[in-house]
């Protein structure tokens, strides 16, 4: 196994902004709950829970994805503004003057129940954020188990985009442009599990220019194509971020390398590179393409890839740089592994 690098805290290049992403061990995220600078909007532990929860007021989940570096680590989002938090029906809200943070986890139903209980979650979350007033969807997050388990000739993942796809436009209509970032990963267990990140002012949404937008999939992929964007930028006042959706080894809407996990991995970079600096180059944003990186989350099929996957970003990717990796089923069986990043603007 390659030497873990990842540090207890959010990348600086994020300080003073309205949110800030740590990946961090149990006794550091207790810490930064008790301290005074920090106010947590959301935590979410993979694997197992990882520190006792019992009356937290912020939205936490479980998702069951194994964590494949040691020590284990929590994803934390906090704010340095107070928080407020409420819950709305199975939906547990955090609220800044800026953004709301929102988690909702339910057993996950057999199908074409699970197809439903997606729609519904979706109607939900998409009706309380324009009702609290930050109706810009600009991160989501979807786990769930079984992604790939067929029912009624269609996978899991198809069943999800299909519910999914039915409350986004029933909620915008023509959705061309309004969609977010996303990302919809098999777990091996657990909960339904959506979390996202909203916002009281837009981000831009952006796509890739090595890829077909996800929704103008093809119908060989499923009845409704995938609702996401590829990445939403932000602009903060002090400074922009990029909230960068799963990304695997797909160029137009192919797969690309089937069995080849370092093709893949080279291939998923290549990808995330020509977003960042796409996105800098259309909009002014000052992203030092993958220079630029704050924090991975790595989707690995097979733990036999770690030391592969390990290598491949050290080569790329700055020493000191937070990363997850997860073991998790892919949303399309000849993927093997997806990569999901935030992007900080160089000072």
């Amino acid at each position: 196994m390659m030497p873990h690098r990842q540090a207890g805290h959010a990348s600086d290049a994020h300080a003073g902004q309205p949110l800030a992403l740590h990946y961090c061990r149990p006794d550091e995220a207790r810490r930064l709950v008790a301290g005074d600078g920090a106010h947590v909007l959301g935590e979410i532990h993979f694997g197992g829970w990882l520190r006792d929860l019992e009356g937290a007021r912020h939205p936490h989940a479980r998702v069951g994805m194994t964590q494949l570096d040691a020590p284990p680590r929590i994803e934390l989002w906090t704010s340095p503004a107070p928080v407020a938090y409420d819950r709305v029906g199975d939906i547990a809200v955090a609220e800044s003057a800026e953004l709301l943070f929102g988690s909702v986890s339910v057993d996950p139903l057999r199908e074409p129940a699970f197809e439903g209980a997606v729609e519904r979650h979706y109607t939900a979350i998409l009706a309380l954020i324009e009702a609290r007033g930050y109706p810009h969807l600009l991160r989501m997050w979807n786990y769930f188990p079984g992604i790939a388990k067929v029912s009624a000739s269609l996978d899991r993942y198809q069943h999800f985009c299909r519910g999914r796809y039915q409350a986004l436009a029933d909620h915008f209509g023509d959705f061309d442009g309004k969609l977010p970032s996303a990302s919809a990963v098999g777990s091996s267990d657990g909960p339904l599990t959506i979390y996202f990140i909203a916002a009281r002012a837009p981000g831009v949404h952006r796509e890739n220019p090595r890829q077909m937008s996800a929704y103008r999939y093809p119908p060989q992929y499923g009845p409704r194509s995938p609702s996401f964007a590829r990445a939403t930028l932000k602009r903060f006042p002090q400074g922009a971020c990029l909230f960068v959706s799963g990304t695997a080894s797909i160029v137009g809407h192919e797969s690309r390398h089937p069995g080849d996990p370092a093709a893949q991995l080279a291939e998923t970079l290549r990808n995330l590179r020509a977003l960042i600096e796409d996105t800098a180059r259309d909009t002014g944003a000052r992203f030092d393409g993958l220079a630029g990186v704050s924090h991975l989350k790595v989707y690995l099929r097979d733990p036999a890839f770690l030391p592969l996957v390990h290598a491949g970003l050290d080569a790329v990717i700055a020493p000191g740089v937070p990363r997850l990796i997860l073991r998790a089923d892919i949303c399309r069986t000849d993927l093997l592994l997806e990569i999901e990043a935030l992007v900080a603007e160089a000072p």
